[in-house]
């Protein structure tokens, strides 16, 4: 049966999730999730785009992009994954498949949800267990907004600068949204999907 084509958005927004085949880890090491890291970014000289958020979990990882173009979304990830398997494979001495089927792509229709997309996916660490404070947790985005850490893969979102009238109000502001927990956390909001299903 034939795969379904991805659909371009008009507004270019996605939250993207790659999976590790049979949920098997991605990422053993540092180097690992910073040689992922560093073949998204490689790919902006061959395709315009946008990364406002970003978690890299041991099995999958969650990204927020806007795409400028069909090409982008469609090509981006996929050459990403297809380059980081032959390393994966390599480095690991590994035989089958490192991803689960291809990458997931949700779109996100309207820019009023993208600090909800973000929110999400940086709380990730949290909701699995693996810290007890987002802080810790080395392979996010979240550092960049709570705390202006240097991350040179993010472009801001641009709803971040409506959080606060300086840097230090949005760090806070930021680290309040994602701090605070809600009843129910499936992402489940107008205008979003639930990438858990």
């Amino acid at each position: 049966m034939p795969r379904k084509p991805r659909v371009f958005t008009e507004s270019g927004l996605y939250h993207v999730i790659v999976r590790g085949n049979n949920r098997q880890n991605l990422f053993h090491v540092p180097e690992d999730f910073e040689t992922y890291l560093n073949l998204i970014q490689k790919m902006k000289s061959d395709y315009p785009f946008h990364l406002y958020h970003y978690c890299l979990m041991t099995n999958h990882a969650h990204f927020c992009f806007k795409f400028m173009s069909e090409e982008a979304l469609r090509k981006v990830m996929q050459r990403v994954n297809i380059t980081y398997a032959k390393r994966f494979k390599k480095r690991y001495s590994y035989v089958g498949h490192v991803f689960q089927d291809r990458f997931k792509s949700f779109p996100i229709e309207e820019e009023s949800y993208l600090l909800e997309c973000g929110r999400y996916i940086e709380r990730n660490p949290l909701k699995a267990g693996m810290v007890h404070h987002l802080k810790d947790y080395l392979w996010s985005s979240y550092p960049y907004y709570a705390y202006a850490k240097s991350d040179p893969f993010i472009t801001e979102n641009p709803l971040y600068q409506n959080l606060g009238a300086d840097l230090e109000e949005r760090q806070l502001r930021y680290r309040e949204y994602l701090e605070v927990n809600r009843p129910y956390e499936n992402f489940i909001v107008e205008g979003l999907h639930d990438p858990l299903t």
